[in-house]
């Protein structure tokens, strides 16, 4: 195995340990914490989150992958495009996030 090969490797591993916090944060509540564990499910994630964009990170340094941050702002308009369109289905409720509160109330300031 070259580093390459180890490098993703190890994203593909972190990859399935975020997804593990996800699916448990999804199951008991982000601010849930496993009985014997001193921290919340939703820092769990953020964690296991940082172990990615390092490993993600490495890559980058190596030249492997691009920058990743070039990935957000269309990603994030298709999430919101998606959730609009569930909430026309009814499958999302219309409830508001922090996100989407945030956005809002800056509209109106020039």
């Amino acid at each position: 195995m070259n580093a390459q090969e180890h490098l993703l490797t190890c994203l593909a591993e972190e990859c399935a340990e975020v997804a593990q916090e996800v699916a448990k944060a999804l199951r008991f509540g982000l601010d849930d914490k496993k009985p014997g564990q001193d921290r919340t499910n939703a820092e769990r994630i953020a964690s296991e989150m940082g172990d990615l964009l390092a490993v993600y990170n490495m890559l980058e340094h190596e030249g492997l992958l691009p920058t990743v941050t070039t990935c957000f702002a269309p990603k994030q308009m298709k999430v919101e495009q998606y959730m609009a369109y569930a909430r026309t289905r009814g499958t999302l409720s219309p409830a508001r996030t922090a996100l989407q509160s945030d956005n809002q109330e800056g509209e109106g300031r020039g």
